[in-house]
């Protein structure tokens, strides 16, 4: 892939093969039309955007996230910047916990029968080291199955539950979708919230669950970012996992998630 450069001095960079870019050269608290139009397009061709140095306030975050549909409030478990009017912003911190549960391999609130479509993060606080998250192109990970292996996948349908009990937060979701502006299929299975295949036995769900997770999470599908404080990042929730990987120690680690437009994921067909 090589760089998109907009006469508006905004350059978009490619940061690896398959996904993510960095947005050079736009303040997201300043957006035109034309500038979300920009931004839509390299979302849904490089998956996940980076936006470096737009500072620390909160109402920066949140105008961004508007450009890109309905915003919803965080789930009861996560602590929120209610307090101080932003009721909408989720706060994932080594300071309550919540930090060290990012770190496997997942969609975002994919156990709701509407996932968000996009996340909005917001590096807050930064360990001197680690701390990076990474990111998977679920699109390429089907396209990696073989043809009679990607063909028994269609029809079937995947349990997502927030936590491995009773009287949970739980969906059902496809296990293979198709993006509503591209039309790209993509797997949507993730590590952390996906239990069993509904139409499987236990031991052919686990075994096929086995494949999946482990193809959709192959390195040459995946970017590694390197977080700076007051830096933006907006991922396309549904055909995008990612893990934010805890090898920080005991540092303080501290980033603010908006969760945007809720929407059923498309079965692919």
């Amino acid at each position: 892939m090589t760089a998109i450069a907009e006469p508006t001095t905004t350059t978009i960079v490619p940061l690896a093969g398959k996904i993510g870019a960095e947005v050079r050269g736009l303040r997201v608290d300043a957006l035109t039309d034309a500038d979300v139009r920009l931004v839509k397009d390299a979302l849904y061709r490089y998956s996940v955007l980076f936006f470096p140095e737009q500072g620390l306030d909160p109402a920066i975050h949140r105008a961004f996230a508007q450009h890109f549909g309905e915003v919803v409030l965080p789930h009861e478990h996560l602590l929120n910047l209610g307090d101080e009017g932003y009721r909408e912003i989720s706060v994932i911190g080594t300071e309550n916990g919540s930090a060290y549960q990012a770190n496997r391999w997942h969609c975002d609130v994919s156990w709701r029968d509407a996932p968000s479509r996009f996340s909005v993060l917001h590096m807050q606080v930064l360990p001197e080291f680690g701390g990076d998250t990474m990111w998977s192109n679920q699109s390429d990970a089907l396209d990696a199955l073989s043809e009679p292996l990607r063909e028994l996948l269609y029809g079937l349908t995947a349990k997502h539950r927030i936590a491995p009990r009773e009287n949970v937060p739980e969906a059902d979701h496809p296990l293979v979708i198709r993006h509503p502006e591209t039309g790209r299929e993509a797997l949507f299975v993730n590590d952390l919230f996906t239990s069993h295949i509904n139409e499987l036995d236990a031991q052919e769900s686990a075994a096929i669950l086995g494949v999946l997770k482990a193809v959709s999470i192959r390195p040459e599908f995946t970017v590694r970012r390197r977080w700076t404080v007051g830096e933006i990042a907006i991922w396309d929730n549904h055909f995008v996992q990612h893990n934010a990987i805890y090898d920080y120690a005991d540092q303080p680690r501290r980033i603010h998630r908006i969760e945007v437009a809720p929407e059923a994921p498309i079965p692919a067909r």
